[in-house]
């Protein structure tokens, strides 16, 4: 009959064996390759100056391909007077006010072919073309000048 301190040393001297044999095991792969030298990346110092850097590129631009597009493409350009900060934001106020940006939002999306759609857009076209347009440009006008006055006084 072995006595309670006997068992407990040999689980314990057990258990240090196992333990010495998983450090021995996983050795290599904590080791690292020390081998080569220190493992922390090194800067590298450039040859090459600034000023032949910036001529390369520079020729290579004037060979460069065109990706695409020929020496005819010129951007689209907008099309009529341009909006307003004013007048953008009442047309929105208007879009929403219509219903036509519930729509948009909807699961059916803006399909032209459904009545509620060319419901709302008649109520959008017949806003715009309303009085009610001009307000709210006007109202939008005196409220951005009233702020732009008022973060120029500080």
């Amino acid at each position: 009959m072995k006595s309670s301190s006997t068992t407990r040393t040999s689980h314990v001297l057990g258990t240090a064996a196992v333990a010495a044999l998983l450090a021995i095991a996983s050795a290599p792969s904590l080791a690292g390759n020390y081998a080569e030298g220190d493992p922390r990346p090194v800067p590298l110092a450039s040859s090459t100056t600034r000023a032949a850097v910036t001529t390369d590129a520079q020729q290579w631009l004037k060979s460069a391909p065109t990706q695409g597009y020929t020496a005819s493409y010129a951007p689209p350009t907008a099309v009529g007077p341009a909006n307003s900060r004013a007048a953008v934001a009442a047309d929105a106020r208007l879009w929403v006010q219509s219903g036509m940006a519930a729509l948009q939002n909807s699961d059916a999306g803006a399909d032209p072919t459904r009545p509620a759609y060319r419901q709302a857009m008649a109520e959008y076209n017949k806003l715009r073309a309303s009085p009610a347009y001009g307000a709210l440009v006007d109202q939008f006008t005196r409220q951005q000048a009233a702020a732009q006055s008022h973060t120029n006084v500080r």
